[in-house]
């Protein structure tokens, strides 16, 4: 009877975090989207800014080739990450394993909105801020480490937050190459939906098998 118990409680927890995902997420979008705005507008744009120096497409080819081949090395790490860590390491609380199991054409327009809010926010705003009071290299580290904390769910995870950090590390090296954002808010979208195409081949089919009682 416990057994019964705890297989119930379990679905009815996993569905009550299903009807909770999708608004949370949404919600967290409006919430980097608006400060992400505002504060480009107030201390950059204000002050002679050009919002087209933020989002340039003087070289577009350049923004898709690029951000593609950043992108891929993003999947390459994480198909690495799971072949060398235990399964386990990846797990956040069942968030992102939710997140996986929504179907593709509904994580794509998830990841564009929430590649643009948070490229905004961080390498728009951080990073030039950043960038311009302690140096790039330096602004590059700092800003890392401001995007890495954003995800804290992952505080107990090692090897998620030193993915994130990775991640961040080589979308703010691409946005000081390139100095565009549409550069970064690509590589970071193709990064996400590529690599949960990736996950649900790969990964989430042995992280039920893990999640099945052995009998």
């Amino acid at each position: 009877m416990s057994n019964r118990e705890d297989d119930h409680n379990q679905l009815q927890q996993g569905t009550q975090l299903r009807a909770a995902l999708l608004p949370s997420f949404w919600l967290t979008q409006l919430l980097l989207l608006i400060p992400g705005g505002g504060l480009l507008w107030l201390f950059y744009l204000r002050t002679g800014y050009s919002l087209q120096g933020f989002f340039s497409w003087d070289n577009a080819g350049g923004i898709w080739i690029i951000g593609t081949v950043v992108a891929i090395l993003g999947m390459v790490i994480q198909l690495v990450a799971w072949r060398v860590f235990p399964v386990d390491a990846f797990d956040d609380g069942g968030v992102n394993q939710l997140l996986l199991e929504l179907p593709s054409p509904t994580l794509g327009p998830m990841f564009l909105v929430g590649a643009f809010s948070e490229e905004l926010l961080v390498r728009g705003v951080l990073q030039t801020g950043l960038s311009a009071a302690f140096g790039p290299i330096q602004g590059i580290f700092f800003t890392s480490i401001l995007f890495t904390a954003m995800h804290i769910r992952y505080l107990k995870k090692p090897v998620l937050m030193s993915g994130v950090f990775l991640i961040s590390l080589i979308l703010c090296t691409l946005y000081g190459f390139t100095g565009t954002l549409w550069a970064t808010v690509w590589a970071h979208f193709l990064y996400n939906l590529g690599a949960s195409i990736l996950a649900k081949k790969y990964y989430l089919p042995y992280l039920q098998t893990s999640q099945t009682p052995k009998k």
